[in-house]
């Protein structure tokens, strides 16, 4: 029996298009043989939908559309959507064979955790999906799963051991699951995990695609009875995936590098941002640092040379060798360049300001204003020209707040606000492995500085700070774990009070791609006015 996991990039609530897509699809799997044709979780409706979910014409759209993809079914396909029954709303899987819509599937597991949410919208399954389809005159017992049931470790309901006892000859998994850097390990030893306990194989079908914030990989895999790979699925773009249960060929998973993913995944959150909102061009901020320098890189590898334009935006205070970087970069990568300067605009806003300044000591206020001038310039140029802003700020400069509001953290789309500053230089130096040494070498090699006023620099030892970030952020450690591991108390209080007094200014940033664990965005979630401080206890 020949099964096709078809891992597609929908969007969310275009009914039109996903259903085109998944009909092409299918019948591009019937091409290749395929007796069973597999698709990811919600692709009709596109994950997540969030709130849309409680419109009732969001979901008498979902299920029309599944009514009319059913009628062109012949050979059998599973697709999912999401279903409603009275005031209820579940998220479900179909089986469509023969014209019709023959059998429903209601995950059972909803996550509530990071950035899932589905217990807002969703009620819980009830019965392990079991599904006795017709493959060539022969009954084939299969166990359905939507993401979460996989994970049942944390669960009282254990979803794969309730469809081994009930006759389950292989388990097939239909999933939204979100890239984060290893995601792909964690799978692969959940899956072998599950499969030592039931003996049964296992194919998963993962969403592609970028929504919002969330990246998902693909990166389908299926699995024989023992534990051995029998197919993956490309990374980061759509593929058929077709798997032959008799076929006893074997083939070890290929993981990638962490910086290629997170290349890959970071100009699928580009591009997918751009053209499911409609967008064609982008706009950066050329500073000739490094964090602007790979944010081009990515939008160029994204969108294409000719759809980035990179802005100098040069003060008194920019160096000879930052104005220069920044146009060797934009050379390299073939874009569209421009130098403005903003200083008689920022000699403007300081002598607006001078009778209310007078007499007190310069200050990041008067810095600030040089940043603001920037963020100004660039709404200014993606108002008319329709581009879109790209931030350039990094996770470890967000953390602590050293980013200006209104100012650097203007834009529609914060393509490395994931990435940590010593990640940055990692993805820099790859680039240029990868890409010909786009990025001056002198972009890589400088002190950091955000050139806002005479000698500066930034004032953090990255290569201590920004794994510190990462352990409060991304791994939940305490002070006192943290001193443990070495870090000195006073550096991770004042890193801790930081990040707190900082969460305003994130709430008022750009969405971000998230390629961590534990993002700033959807799945974290503090309050702004806060007065708690944890005790090194």
């Amino acid at each position: 029996m020949k099964i096709a996991l078809c891992q597609i990039n929908p969007t969310v609530g275009s009914f039109s298009s996903n259903i085109d897509l998944i009909e092409r699809t299918y019948n591009a799997a019937l091409k290749k043989g395929a007796d069973l044709v597999v698709f990811p979780e919600m692709c009709i409706t596109g994950y997540p939908p969030q709130d849309l979910l409680w419109q009732k014409d969001f979901i008498t759209k979902s299920y029309q559309s599944l009514e009319k993809l059913s009628k062109k079914c012949t050979l059998p396909m599973i697709v999912g959507y999401v279903r409603g029954e009275g005031n209820r709303l579940f998220n479900s899987a179909a089986l469509c064979q023969d014209g019709k819509i023959c059998d429903n599937y209601d995950k059972i597991l909803l996550p509530t955790y990071d950035v899932f949410d589905e217990s807002r919208y969703f009620s819980a399954g009830k019965k392990p999906g079991i599904w006795s389809i017709n493959i060539n005159e022969k009954i084939f017992n299969l166990g359905i799963q939507i993401c979460e049931d996989l994970w049942d470790s944390n669960y009282d309901i254990k979803v794969v051991n309730d469809q081994k006892n009930n006759g389950a000859d292989a388990i097939v998994n239909i999933s939204a699951s979100p890239y984060s850097k290893q995601r792909l390990k964690s799978r692969v030893k959940l899956i072998k995990n599950k499969i030592v306990e039931t003996g049964l194989p296992i194919l998963y079908c993962n969403l592609v695609g970028a929504q919002d914030e969330l990246i998902f990989d693909g990166c389908s895999v299926a699995f024989d009875e023992k534990g051995n790979c029998i197919g993956q699925a490309v990374p980061f773009r759509e593929d058929i995936l077709l798997i032959d249960l008799n076929d006893k060929k074997r083939i070890n998973i290929n993981y990638k590098s962490r910086n290629e993913n997170v290349f890959d995944a970071l100009c699928l959150g580009i591009k997918d941002y751009f053209v499911k909102t409609g967008h064609s061009d982008a706009v950066v901020g050329l500073s000739g640092g490094i964090d602007s320098a790979v944010v081009a890189s990515l939008a160029c590898d994204a969108l294409g040379s000719k759809h980035v334009h990179g802005i100098s935006m040069p003060s008194k205070f920019s160096s000879k060798h930052s104005k220069e970087d920044a146009e060797q970069l934009a050379i390299n990568l073939g874009i569209d360049f421009k130098s403005i300067s903003i200083q008689d605009a920022v000699n403007t806003m300081e002598n607006t300001l001078l009778p209310e300044f007078k007499d007190i000591e310069r200050n990041t206020a008067e810095e600030n204003i040089q940043a603001r001038v920037r963020g100004n310039i660039l709404m200014a140029l993606s108002n008319k020209f329709g581009w879109l802003v790209l931030s350039t700020g990094n996770k470890t400069e967000l953390a602590l707040g050293y980013c200006t509001l209104y100012g650097d953290m203007s834009g529609g789309l914060s393509v490395i606000s994931d990435l940590n500053k010593t990640d940055v230089y990692s993805l820099a130096n790859w680039i240029n492995e990868s890409r010909s040494n786009v990025i001056p070498l002198n972009t890589i090699t400088k002190p950091p500085s955000a050139e806002l006023a005479p000698g500066q620099v930034d004032p953090f030892d990255y290569g201590i700070i920004s794994p510190l970030v990462d352990a409060i952020i991304e791994q939940n450690l305490t002070i006192k774990e943290l001193t443990d591991n070495g870090y000195e108390e006073e550096v991770v209080n004042e890193v801790y009070d930081k990040i707190i007094k900082n969460e305003y200014k994130r709430r008022q940033a750009p969405i971000g791609i998230r390629i961590s664990n534990k993002a700033f965005g959807m799945g974290r979630r503090f309050p702004i006015v806060n007065q708690y401080r944890e005790k090194n206890k």
